[in-house]
């Protein structure tokens, strides 16, 4: 059976690689990590991913443009916000696309907290 693809977008460098490399010593995943929205694209254009952990303050494209345009081209399933803006809420627009208050991590999140919701979302198997 092959392994979940997981997309960390963040263009924080140090977050984004404690985060991908937290996952990848599970070995339940096969994990990627992306600077910008316009990147994430270009990966998941080979290969989808599973889910993705994105950023919502992003160079050029916003978190919530990324997870629009993926979603629309079919290139991820599910999302969790991971951000840093205490004060952000789920929008409606991303409510549209299936995510709750559960899916949303404040920086500095636990990463065992994002790998159980990463589990819940990919368990469920629903978009």
């Amino acid at each position: 059976m092959a392994l979940p693809h997981i997309l960390i977008l963040d263009d924080e460098e140090r977050i984004r690689d404690l985060l991908t490399q937290y996952l990848e010593d599970f070995d339940e995943f096969v994990v990627r990590g992306a600077h910008s929205g316009e990147q994430a694209l270009e990966l998941l254009a080979g290969e989808p991913a599973d889910l993705a952990v994105v950023d919502m303050r992003l160079p050029g494209m916003s978190g919530t443009q990324f997870i629009r345009e993926a979603r629309a081209r079919g290139a991820c399933r599910h999302f969790l916000v991971h951000t840093g803006s205490v004060d952000m809420v789920i929008s409606s627009e991303l409510s549209e696309l299936g995510l709750t208050s559960r899916d949303m991590f404040f920086k500095p999140a636990g990463a065992d907290a994002i790998l159980a919701r990463i589990r819940e979302r990919l368990a469920r198997g629903d978009a």
